[in-house]
């Protein structure tokens, strides 16, 4: 027998502790077992990972790339992993924060679990993981409950033994969402799917597949400005969901950096317009993004968890990608009214970034600070 698990998320949803949970119940109940934390390139804005194998017989390679069982918490990860589990194998999926629409594989067996739905039920975002992991025990019957809940001492320390009882309660729970049929299927997700309406956030799946683009497009400026404008549109849509979902501090805050956006949306919309008509006159006033605080009102007192730490990582996923178009059309397009609006919007975005990026480590630390986990 051998199991090979990757458990992905974004850091602080506790994907790394639930690996070695089950990697140290795998050691209390005998079996030959490794771990392997992996931070891919993007991790800043999209998922870090686990892979573990349990076995009867000694482990050669930790790392999985292939894997009979794979948990996603969150959407990139699903994004980027849903296609790499072994036919006949396991896909759990927090459907909480992911949206599987159009999604099917009739090869292998796909649990719909709403993980972080059931934790906000239980007072607690952050003990998703556990629900999560509840969920996995029940379906695969790898490993003994009382095993996983003496690896929890193992992982986080004695101090932390007061804990246990919460745990376990999580872990219940999620045994319960697969013993009741609450996790939806191909022919059951409208019946069964129980994501509560505030974790419906908007899809990073669909931005993922925008920023796929043949850099030949750098060689015509029209085609490049009509790139441009749609990657922006995409942003905009986005945060504008999230400014309809969100309460306080952060939807003023998504709609702040939706403005924003529109202003680069009208700076291409001209530029694409004098390209088009091969003119000349073309008068833009870049100095506006010299002003784009997003930030400066807003404090931490609304922080949701879970909730916001996913937006923002989502938005910083969004910024990255289009910094990085901007930095390729600035270096690649020759056209030279192109070049220096590419080149201004390099700032802008650069701007948003830095401050989605300074706010996503604040939240992140805080919830780290106060959640029943540590950051491994």
């Amino acid at each position: 027998m051998q199991r090979r698990i990757l458990c992905a998320g974004f850091g602080g949803q506790g994907v790394l502790a639930m690996g070695q949970m089950i990697t140290y119940a795998g050691m209390v109940e005998g079996k030959e077992v490794s771990w392997y934390p992996s931070y891919g390139p993007e991790m800043r804005g999209g998922s870090a990972n686990c892979s573990v194998v349990i076995s009867d017989d000694p482990v050669g390679a930790p790392n999985v790339d292939i894997a009979t069982d794979m948990i996603v918490m969150n959407q990139p990860s699903f994004d980027k992993f849903k296609d790499k589990v072994s036919e006949g194998g396991n896909l759990f999926i927090n459907t909480s924060l992911i949206d599987t629409k159009g999604y099917e594989n009739d090869k292998i067996n796909i649990y719909e679990v709403p993980v972080s739905g059931k934790a906000q039920e239980l007072g607690n975002i952050k003990m998703a993981n556990m629900v999560m992991l509840g969920s996995f025990l029940e379906v695969t019957n790898l490993l003994k409950l009382d095993s996983i809940i003496e690896a929890f001492t193992k992982v986080f320390g004695d101090k932390k033994k007061h804990l246990i009882p919460a745990n376990q309660k999580a872990l219940d729970e999620g045994m319960n969402l697969i013993k009741n049929n609450e996790t939806g299927n191909n022919n059951q997700k409208d019946q069964y799917r129980k994501t509560p309406k505030s974790f419906a956030l908007a899809a990073n799946k669909e931005f993922e597949a925008k920023f796929k683009y043949d850099e030949s497009i750098f060689d015509d400026p029209i085609t490049t400005a009509r790139y441009a404008l749609e990657f922006e549109q995409n942003a905009i849509d986005y945060y504008k969901s999230l400014n309809e979902k969100l309460d306080g501090d952060y939807k003023a805050i998504f709609e702040s950096i939706a403005i924003q956006e529109e202003e680069h949306v009208s700076y291409i919309k001209d530029l694409l317009a004098s390209l088009e008509e091969g003119s000349d006159n073309l008068e833009q006033n870049y100095d506006a993004y010299q002003t784009t605080a997003i930030f400066e009102d807003s404090k931490a007192d609304d922080f949701e968890g879970e909730l916001i730490i996913s937006a923002l990582k989502n938005a910083l996923y969004i910024e990255y990608n289009e910094l990085d178009f901007y930095k390729k059309a600035s270096e690649r397009v020759e056209e030279e009214k192109s070049k220096k609006l590419y080149t201004e919007l390099i700032k802008w975005e650069k701007m948003h970034f830095d401050q989605f990026d300074e706010h996503t480590k604040l939240h992140q630390e805080q919830w780290w600070a106060d959640q029943s986990y540590s950051a491994f």
